[in-house]
Formats: structure tokens, sequence, C-alpha cells
């Protein structure tokens, strides 16, 4: 009996060892934190915090409206806000330092978007580059029927064919003509000629109409008074030798 309750003793004991040698060695592989290193640790929230803020850029003294006007009146601030129009907002800085205006733009190429400029998209470089071009085109009305020269030239051809046309066709042309003019005459057919009423009521149409009944003298009104004048006028009487 005594000698179990040895061996119960020495068992405890080796236990209690083996315990303390456990915690003893897992605290010595996962040392307390340093404080200092626990605030130098960047957490999400400080990470968030650290992220630079973006510069909000002043605004530009360029009217919409003034986009209208040709190319040569822009100034810095319009190139910026063309820029910013075609979603290239990033680019007005490095436009604005150069300040690029109107006539500066007009030189831009595809070469100078890629070296000068660092826009490394050639789809980008197109986009700024034919956007420029139409620009150009609406200033000088270059390139589209809009200009006098190229109307003219345009227009030309058609005169000539319409020329020919009409000599080789003249008497077909003029048989047509006629036929339409009559189909127009019978189906709107003209008013009748109104006659002009006098101020006695009689018009030219029936002036003199019945003036020998009662009396009158069938002759228009003007001839009749000169008729009566003319009765009234006493004869004169040969002398007598």
């Amino acid at each position: 009996m005594r000698r179990h309750q040895v061996l119960r003793s020495a068992f405890f004991i080796l236990l209690c060892l083996s315990v303390a040698t456990v915690t003893t060695g897992a605290a010595a592989e996962d040392p307390a934190p340093d404080p200092a290193q626990a605030e130098a640790t960047p957490t999400p929230e400080g990470e968030a915090a650290a992220e630079p803020v973006a510069e909000e850029l002043p605004p530009l003294d360029c009217k919409p409206a003034e986009l209208l006007d040709k190319i040569d009146a822009w100034s810095v601030d319009c190139v910026a806000m063309w820029l910013e129009n075609l979603g290239f907002a990033e680019l007005r800085g490095a436009f604005t330092g150069n300040k690029v205006d109107g006539p500066s733009l007009k030189g831009l190429t595809m070469e100078k978007l890629a070296d000068d400029y660092g826009v490394s998209d050639e789809a980008q470089r197109k986009k700024i580059y034919y956007n420029l071009k139409d620009v150009l085109r609406k200033d000088t009305s270059s390139g589209n029927t809009n200009h006098y020269s190229q109307m003219l030239m345009w227009c030309l051809p058609i005169l000539g064919l319409y020329k020919w046309l009409t000599l080789k066709y003249d008497k077909q042309i003029a048989r047509a003509t006629k036929r339409y003019k009559k189909w127009q005459e019978a189906r709107n057919p003209p008013k009748p000629v109104e006659p002009v009423v006098y101020a006695d009521g009689t018009n030219e149409w029936i002036s003199g109409v019945n003036r020998d009944v009662a009396g009158g003298t069938g002759l228009p009104k003007k001839k009749e008074k000169k008729a009566e004048k003319k009765d009234k006028t006493p004869k004169k009487t040969p002398k007598a030798d």
C-alpha cells in the first residue's frame, strides 16, 4: 500500500515537471510583443489614412461656349477643358504646365503625345489626335461639301448632265410641258375677269346698253352730253345780202 502511494507521488511530480517545461518553451518561442513595434505596425485603418488625398484642381477660366470659337482663340484653360471633355483630365496638368493654348495645340502629333505627355495607349492617342483634326476641319470647313469650291466640283457634273439631256430631248420636254400646263388649267381653271364697276353702279360691260329707250341716244354718257350741248347751242342764220 505504501509502495503504491510512493509511485503515485512520483508520477504526479513528473507530470508537474513536464507541464512546467512545456509552458516555459512556449513562452520562449512566443515572446511578448514590443510596444514600439506594435505602434509601428500599420493597421488597415492606418493604411487608409496614409493614402494621399487627391488634390483638388482650381476651376478653369473658360466657358463651354468658348470652345465653339475657332481654335486660334482658345486659351490654356480652354485646352484643358477640351481635354477634360474628352475624358483625359489627368493630362490637364501637363498641358497647363507647358502653356499649350489653341495655336500651340494645332501642332500636336501622335509622337508628341507618346514622348512628351506619356500617353502610351495607342487608342487614347488616336482619340485625342482625331478629335483635334475634327476641330480643325470645322474651323476651315475643308474636307466636306460645305466648302464652296468642293460644292462647285460636285455640281458641275450634274449641271453638264442636265444640259445634255435638255438639248437631246428638247422636243419631248416641250410637249410634256404643254401637256402639264393643260392638265393644270383643267384642274384649276382661271377665275373669270370681274368687270370694273363705276360710281353710278354701272360697269364697263353694260355701259350704253338700252340708252335709246325713253329718249336715250344709245351713246355713252360723255358722247351723249356732247350731243346735248350741240343741240342747245343756237344755230347762226346766214345774213341776207
